[in-house]
């Protein structure tokens, strides 16, 4: 059988992939700008950086792997690399920045370790804050900063020294406010939660076509009892469910958001075949694909 293509798009900085690091200050009239109607952020789409979200007028409303975020002034929302997302809808007068990055930039920035708070809110499930006036006051005037660099040198973005020492600040800001709002005091990065990080970046790269533990654990170096040991103690799941949770999103988007028929879909996440693909969403979900479907068309 032929595959169709999944309609989940996928998303880079730049065409060439040279680009590492952006700041964007949005309205609804730029969302529906030239510029900006190729992205279609309005239908799911993946991307292969981290993203920060800052709403400083109005209200948006996103939905990020199935969940949905309703945000209005002064709250920030932090995106994972591979998470499936889309813009449901955004106020007439809604202003929002949004800064995007990848992995590498953080390296070549030499600022990595002070990420990990970004990465423990997205872990733990808390990606959302609402922050008090003086708070979102600090945070915008370190984004606008980097969003005024971004458009005087836009072609060498990534390497501003100011751009690297204002996103440092930034995260020293959100490492507060993580402190603050999640209310457990510091807490040291682990080989436990590296681990864990790699391990999350695998799976959401080859779920697809590997549900085994043990693949991942070998990957790894690690036996799949420690791999699991890991993820639940870093994350409260094993690393069985994590990788489901992956495949059921998959399914359910697909599912959602396609044409595909059941047993197309089947085959495009490489399930020997419909029966199978439909025992294995029912046992996570409690319905048959096809009821899924029904239920939310």
């Amino acid at each position: 059988m032929k595959k169709k293509s999944a309609q989940v798009n996928s998303h880079h900085l730049s065409e060439d992939d040279s680009r590492e690091f952006m700041v964007f200050h949005i309205n609804k009239r730029l969302l529906n700008s030239k510029e900006f109607k190729p992205y279609n952020i309005f239908n799911p789409f993946r991307s292969d950086f981290f993203a920060i979200i800052m709403v400083h007028e109005g209200a948006i409303e996103v939905n990020v792997n199935l969940q949905n975020f309703r945000l209005k002034k002064n709250d920030l929302l932090a995106f994972a690399p591979n998470t499936i997302k889309h813009l449901v809808s955004i106020s007439d007068d809604c202003k929002f920045y949004a800064i995007l990055y990848k992995s590498s930039f953080l390296i070549n920035a030499n600022i990595r370790e002070f990420h990990q708070n970004v990465y423990d809110s997205l872990v733990s499930g808390m990606p959302l804050f609402n922050l008090a006036g003086n708070e979102a006051k600090i945070l915008g005037n370190l984004i606008e900063v980097m969003w005024l660099r971004n458009h005087g040198n836009e072609l060498n973005f990534s390497n501003d020294p100011v751009v690297k020492h204002g996103f440092l600040s930034f995260l020293y800001a959100y490492t507060f406010l993580h402190r603050k709002y999640r209310k457990d005091g510091d807490r040291k990065t682990s080989r436990k939660e590296d681990l864990m990080l790699r391990f999350i970046n695998l799976v959401a790269n080859n779920f697809k076509e590997e549900r085994s533990v043990d693949y991942y654990a070998k990957k790894l170096f690690i036996t799949p009892k420690y791999l699991s040991e890991v993820t639940k103690d870093v994350s409260g799941k094993t690393a069985s469910s994590i990788i489901a949770e992956m495949v059921i999103m998959e399914a359910k988007s697909l599912l959602n958001i396609s044409s595909l028929s059941v047993i197309e879909i089947s085959d495009l996440l490489n399930f020997s075949d419909m029966s199978f693909f439909g025992k294995y969403f029912k046992r996570y979900t409690g319905t048959s694909p096809t009821t899924f479907r029904k239920q939310i068309s």
